[in-house]
């Protein structure tokens, strides 16, 4: 968990939740955490008060609302779940939302934002209404006090939910002629750029056969490779196999959800499929 996380993890994840390098650095300096409560102090602390430039810094990583987070990273995926409504496909609300967020934007000259996560459509339109009566001071308060409930729901996510830190891809190998996990194969994981592949993860399998760690926490849609090296394990067994590695090329289409990609393996057979 973060907690755990090593310094440049750590950083990363703290990047995800607030895109302000000096709220990242106070918090990465302080570390190591003896709890999840001593972190979340933490974190509150650095980000109260935060200035009109960290603000509009902290801006810049957050879509419009009603817009497709457009990031590369756990921060895209974060907005994705967070714009998730049970009215967000209301056409025409959605209209007002967005006629709202360019009034907004004409008349404070940045991006509106609020806390989305557990408000309806309707309830982000009327408060959208409510703030652009409001004063420029009045209502910077206001988005520096949002930048700071998002951040701390952000954080309070990656402390209690393992699944939101694991690699966005995971997979686990099965040794179907032996009947146990296949441990210590070597995985590495590829995005397709155009017509070249570069590597952007690489593990080993754990006792169970698992890699949990396989590649970044958030990725974007796309094209992936993952090869197993099964003629390595097998020759560490001393099995022949007709397969010296299994390549598996996945599509990637949402980025807010969990690739799980299994391979069960026997030296002249393979399958795999999507997991959960």
């Amino acid at each position: 968990m973060i907690l755990d996380a090593t310094a440049a993890e750590l950083r990363e994840l703290l990047r995800s939740c607030l895109a302000v390098p000096r709220w990242v650095e106070e918090i990465a300096e302080a570390a190591p955490f003896a709890s999840a409560d001593e972190l979340l102090d933490q974190a509150r602390h650095a980000a109260d008060p935060l200035e009109p430039a960290e603000i509009q810094l902290a801006l810049a990583d957050h879509p419009r609302i009603g817009a497709r987070p457009q990031g590369q990273g756990l921060s895209a995926a974060f907005s994705h779940a967070e714009q998730r409504a049970p009215d967000a496909d209301d056409a025409e609300l959605a209209a007002k939302v967005a006629a709202g967020n360019a009034a907004y934007e004409d008349r404070f000259g940045r991006v509106f934002l609020i806390r989305a996560a557990g408000r309806t459509r309707a309830e982000v339109y009327a408060e959208q209404q409510r703030r652009l009566a409001l004063d420029d001071e009045t209502d910077l308060r206001i988005v520096a006090h949002e930048l700071r409930e998002i951040a701390l729901l952000r954080l309070e996510r990656l402390l209690k939910d393992r699944p939101a830190i694991r690699s966005h891809i995971t997979t686990h190998v099965l040794d179907a002629a032996r009947g146990l996990p296949a441990s210590d194969v070597e995985i590495t994981l590829e995005q397709r750029a155009d017509d070249t592949w570069t590597e952007v993860g690489r593990g080993r399998t754990n006792a169970d056969g698992r890699l949990a760690s396989l590649g970044p926490a958030a990725l974007p849609v796309g094209r992936y490779r993952v090869t197993f090296d099964t003629g390595a394990y097998f020759a560490a067994q001393g099995t022949d196999t007709f397969y010296p590695e299994v390549a598996v090329v996945v599509e990637l289409t949402d980025p807010a959800a969990h690739y799980h990609v299994p391979l069960l393996l026997s030296p002249f057979a393979y399958s795999t499929y999507r997991g959960s």
